[in-house]
């Protein structure tokens, strides 16, 4: 291995030890960060935990206070039917929200206090000594919540307090406390920590990856040994070559040039390659000639047209030609990359859906429990509360569409292997229409399906593609069309086309590139998901989804669905 060789890899080995040594300093930063956030929110859980128990307490005051009045616990002159009933919800809490305790106290002097209710049916009238933080939530009459304390008898816990009082009087005659246990948090902690390792290998190994192409692609190259050396190398290269004078005009090119880019020497002989590079890129080239004239070589990613109009992805480098020492022109050697920029896009879509599945699961299954802890206390709140039904409703919706959101995040977490059977496609769709024909009838739109021939059965997951025409045919609704069209044929090489048209406002053209980015929308309370997962589900039943629009001209969308599982050739539609 030569010192030229050697000094690459040591340079290259050197990045990745900094990157890595980076990388996991920022992970240990970003964990602490993580972990502050997490102990700040469990306190606000517990704490509103806290006050919502409190505020159904403060329902039926005239219950508590005779639990609170009564003096020795042991003589059983308190209301059994009702400590039994708040023990059962007390003990139902715990587990719906996880604490460690939830319990009810009343203070008997400045610095004791006496349990009342815990939801475990331990003996009433336990004495013990009062915290500062719950001396400060009776003084404060407000709800408080800590941070990581130690307890003689529980250990490590983070408690949330809130006062139970007369709102009429102000008195207080109690408080409730939530207590989550350190293993709780350890649980979560464990979870995020998980996260953030997987970041952070995925982030050092891709810089390894970069970092190595990088200084791959800086590496200068050396020169032909002999004329002769040169000719037969470029004669022979897969890519172009071809060469400027000293007034930048065309004058010479290798075989590949006419092959990639359709123009023989002939076309550019002494002129400028103006007509060859896009005109946004001129200043790149020009600049890149002015380079080689000082002997120095540049290279960069630039656009070419062919002579039949279709444009390429190059990766140019430009170098001096010399003879003799003295500067006499540019060689621009030039490598067709299109494929490769193709399937980079690709890659970093795959693997940033796959980062957000990954990170959607975990998120979504951590919002989901207390979801299910706030609908279940809400419809709790509402059954004895009617005045606030209209609030209470409200609530309930919202809470219902974020699961609804999570659900979706969850879509993209699961594997993409379906279990496909047979499925009549005009069956699918016409149970579509019809579940939407009610919201499209209210919007006055005319909508309407048509098979232009005999639709065969295909392999596929009913279910999964009724979600993708419904979230396509809602669009189209939500677009302000008065007519959606759709029409069902077979092609010749075995695929059902599916074409949905409405007559609605229309897609700019740079905004449909980013159709099926999760979180990317056109809708002022979108999550961009629905479209999100419609691509997922159409990828996992290897179908094509392509749209046609214009502004103010409507939409056209056609979906392209093989009938046979193990046809997986990409379709081309005419």
């Amino acid at each position: 291995m030569n010192t030229h060789v050697k000094k690459r890899y040591t340079l290259i080995i050197l990045l990745v030890v900094v990157i890595t040594i980076a990388v996991t300093i920022s992970a240990f930063s970003l964990y602490g960060y993580i972990k502050d956030v997490v102990i700040n929110e469990i306190g606000k859980n517990a704490a509103n935990t806290s006050m919502t128990i409190a505020e159904f307490i403060e329902q039926d005051l005239d219950s508590y206070k005779k639990l609170y009045d009564t003096k020795e616990y042991k003589e059983g002159t308190y209301n059994k039917v009702y400590y039994d009933k708040m023990q059962k919800l007390f003990n139902k809490l715990i587990k719906q929200t996880g604490a460690k305790y939830i319990y009810t106290e009343k203070r008997v002097s400045d610095d004791e206090i006496v349990y009342i209710l815990d939801g475990k049916g331990q003996v009433l009238g336990v004495k013990e000594k009062m915290s500062k933080l719950k001396i400060k939530t009776y003084n404060n009459e407000a709800p408080m919540y800590s941070e990581i304390i130690s307890d003689e008898i529980w250990g490590p816990i983070i408690s949330g307090f809130t006062p139970i009082k007369d709102n009429k009087t102000g008195e207080v005659y109690g408080f409730i406390g939530v207590d989550f246990s350190l293993q709780y948090i350890q649980n979560i902690l464990f979870k995020v920590k998980q996260v953030i390792t997987l970041v952070s290998l995925l982030v050092i190994f891709l810089s390894s990856i970069i970092a190595y192409i990088i200084f791959q692609r800086v590496i200068d190259r050396e020169y032909m040994e002999s004329q002769q050396k040169y000719k037969s190398l470029a004669d022979n290269t897969p890519d172009y070559l071809y060469i400027l004078d000293k007034k930048g005009h065309f004058i010479e090119s290798n075989p590949q040039f006419e092959t990639i880019t359709g123009y023989s020497q002939s076309d550019l002989i002494n002129k400028e390659p103006s007509n060859l590079i896009l005109e946004e890129y001129h200043r790149i080239i020009d600049n890149g000639i002015e380079q080689t004239r000082k002997g120095l070589t540049t290279r960069n990613d630039i656009q070419i047209k062919k002579k039949d109009g279709t444009i390429l992805d190059v990766h140019t480098t430009l170098f001096p030609m010399s003879i003799n020492g003295k500067v006499m022109g540019t060689f621009i050697y030039g490598r067709d990359v299109t494929k490769i920029k193709e399937t980079e896009k690709m890659l970093l879509k795959a693997e940033k859906l796959s980062v957000i599945g990954e990170l959607a699961a975990g998120i979504a299954h951590e919002i989901r429990n207390p979801l299910t802890s706030i609908r279940g206390l809400i419809q709790l709140l509402h059954s004895g509360d009617q005045i606030h039904s209209t609030y209470y409703q409200v609530i309930l919706e919202e809470v219902d569409r974020i699961n609804q959101i999570v659900g979706e995040l969850l879509v993209l977490a699961k594997p993409t292997k379906s279990q496909l059977v047979k499925g009549n496609i005009e069956e699918v769709m016409q149970s579509v229409i019809t579940l939407l024909t009610p919201q499209s009838n209210l919007n006055g739109i005319d909508m309407f399906i048509k098979a232009l021939d005999p639709i065969p059965e295909i392999d596929c997951e009913p279910n999964s593609l009724k979600q993708v025409f419904l979230n396509m045919i809602k669009n189209s609704i939500e677009a302000e069309a008065k007519k959606i069209e759709i029409k069902l044929s077979k092609t010749k090489d075995d695929f059902v086309k599916v074409m949905i048209k409405d007559d609605g406002c229309g897609i700019d053209e740079e905004r449909i590139k980013h159709l099926g980015e999760p979180f990317y929308s056109m809708k002022e309370k979108g999550t961009g998901l629905g479209l999100t997962v419609s691509y997922k589900i159409l990828a996992d039943h290897h179908a094509t989804i392509r749209y046609f629009s214009q502004l103010g001209q409507g939409t056209e969308i056609e979906i392209c669905l093989p009938i046979h599982a193990d046809l997986k050739n990409i379709h081309k539609a005419t």
